[in-house]
């Protein structure tokens, strides 16, 4: 659907937009001058811009086509694109059009490349620059963009098979280096955290991927801890997942191998109460706990194998299968190269006894156990309801909380298992998330009491909001950007690209749109390890 709006609307938009711009919003027509004797690095960059678009056939934006914005409907998003817009037409006279949707339409388009330029957002599945390098590489599923390089393919590969540390971050920067050569991505700004949650919640706590496991947590006094979830869930099938909105509500269904400690972060154990390494890093034999499904079956090494086989199963294709390829011959698997699940280096010695075989070592593996691609799944239960075995009268899991009810589009009510293994330790009956797109209709549940815990908030409030005892607004390893589709001219042409990018002011839209103090990205990594250096995209050589 098409954005609308009603006139004063259009108005405060535009007023925002180009004061985020910083033009008059009566300027119209060919790009605007830099300003005589204007030697700012923003200056700079828009004249580097309009020398590229020149170099690619488009003078002054002649003959450049009409681009189109895609972004999922959100108010935050709408005016980030419509500033993005301006600046386009300001700085290099180029004309885009905005197209919002429901989540749903937004990411079945991304998925199928039906776009031009669409606004996306990456969390680090783990603590690591991996984690957003390995993105972009041609086998991912989240790539999005139709952009593949051979050589950073090889640069990613090898910097998984690296040992020595500060070598396999040298060769991560020479992948992010090419990433933001051929710039498939226009990086905007790292997220800070939107989170508010009053005193009486308890046990939620900051960490560097906003993640937060429930088992822990609870709201004094009440039966439910309400949580806005900002969008409805598009799957509770751990396999088919794909993002934040999932994550929230199958942490508290489900548990993988490890767990993640509150706060830090620290994987704890889960399903396995220990685990060994081989020597090499190769090999890791998981142990597992005598734990339950919360129908009263065990929980079994059977149960990992399916469902991580499950997700490297070729048909149908699953947007987190290379989150897998660590595993030895995951990949081949994967590609159809062969059909037999007992390639991949994953397999049960005994009903508590996994191991795990992998292809390269890898430190941080412990911790990839704790994401919901890794989380098991049984077999009969799938094989018996098919694509409705995540209804609640279906459902069987295996986390600190089980499936309730779930209303389409509105909410997902989960409580607690009494099977879970340390049951005792979960003290909030029930969680309820909302489903709930707008921010100020979502804020305006949370003053009223009706909801304990909201996720994004309503820009227009967001400086005193940020004033409030129980704003949490922090750093966290996620990246806001856009991405190309490099399948559709003229976005083919990398100089169209970098130069689209180069005439966007961030600094203008985390100070007067976002204001939360988020940071402007010249490259994609978020500076978040001490050791990696990103390099920006300003500064790379495009020839």
């Amino acid at each position: 659907m098409r954005a609308s709006f009603s006139p004063a609307r259009a108005a405060c938009a535009l007023a925002i937009l180009t004061l985020a711009a910083g033009c008059d919003s009566r300027d119209e027509g060919a790009p605007a001058p830099a300003g005589p004797g204007d030697e700012s690095p923003a200056a700079a960059r828009i004249a580097r811009a309009r020398a590229l678009l020149t170099e690619a056939g488009f003078p002054g934006g002649k003959g450049f086509p009409k681009i189109e914005i895609l972004y999922n409907t959100d108010a935050g998003h709408q005016r980030i694109a419509a500033a993005v817009q301006e600046m386009w037409r300001k700085n290099l006279g180029i004309d885009s059009e905005l197209r919002n949707t429901e989540w749903k339409v937004y990411l079945a388009d991304m998925s199928a490349l039906r776009y031009q330029v669409i606004r996306r957002g990456w969390i680090a599945d783990y603590q690591d620059p991996y984690s957003f390098i390995e993105l972009f590489t041609s086998r991912s599923g989240n790539n999005n963009t139709g952009w593949a390089e051979p050589e950073y393919d090889r640069l990613v590969e090898a910097a998984a098979a690296e040992p020595d540390a500060r070598r396999r971050l040298d060769i991560l920067h020479d992948a992010e280096r090419l990433l933001m050569r051929d710039m498939p991505v226009m990086p905007l700004y790292f997220y800070v955290t939107q989170n508010c949650w009053g005193d009486r919640v308890k046990g939620l706590r900051h960490n560097l991927l906003d993640v937060h496991p429930l088992k822990e947590v609870y709201a004094e006094g009440k039966d439910a801890l309400v949580i806005n979830n900002t969008a409805d869930v598009q799957t509770l099938d751990p396999g088919l997942a794909r993002g934040a909105v999932e994550f929230r509500v199958l942490i508290g269904l489900f548990e993988g191998l490890t767990a993640y400690e509150p706060g830090t972060l620290a994987v704890r154990p889960g399903v396995a109460e220990r685990w060994e390494v081989s020597p090499d890093g190769r090999k890791y034999t998981f142990f597992l706990r005598d734990c339950e499904w919360s129908d009263g079956r065990k929980v079994t090494a059977g149960d990992f194998v399916y469902a991580w086989t499950r997700v490297l199963s070729p048909s149908p294709p699953k947007d987190y299968a290379h989150q897998l390829f660590y595993l030895k011959g995951a990949e081949a698997f994967n590609r159809g190269e062969t059909a037999d699940p007992s390639s991949v280096g994953v397999r049960a010695l005994d009903d508590r006894t996994l191991v795990v075989e992998l292809k390269n070592p890898c430190v941080y593996f412990p911790e990839l156990c704790a994401f919901f691609t890794y989380y098991p799944v049984r077999r009969d239960v799938v094989e018996r309801h098919g694509i409705h075995w995540t209804r609640p009268e279906n459902m069987v899991s295996n986390g600190p909380f089980r499936l309730k009810e779930r209303r389409m589009g509105q909410s997902i009510t989960i409580e607690k298992n009494p099977r879970y293994w340390d049951a005792a330790r979960v003290r909030q009956p029930a969680v309820k998330f909302l489903a709930v797109e707008d921010r100020l209709t979502a804020w305006n549940l949370y003053v009223k009491g009706d909801c304990d815990v909201v996720t994004m908030l309503p820009l227009d409030q967001i400086e005193e909001i940020r004033k409030r005892p129980d704003y949490r607004g922090d750093t966290y390893l996620a990246t806001y950007f856009y991405s190309f589709n490099v399948t559709r001219p003229p976005l083919g042409d990398r100089r169209v690209r970098l130069a689209l990018s180069l005439a966007v002011d961030r600094e203008a839209i985390v100070t007067k749109i976002t204001r939360q103090g988020q940071t402007p990205a010249y490259h994609f990594v978020p500076p978040a390890w001490p050791d990696y250096r990103s390099p920006r995209f300003d500064a790379v050589e495009t020839r």
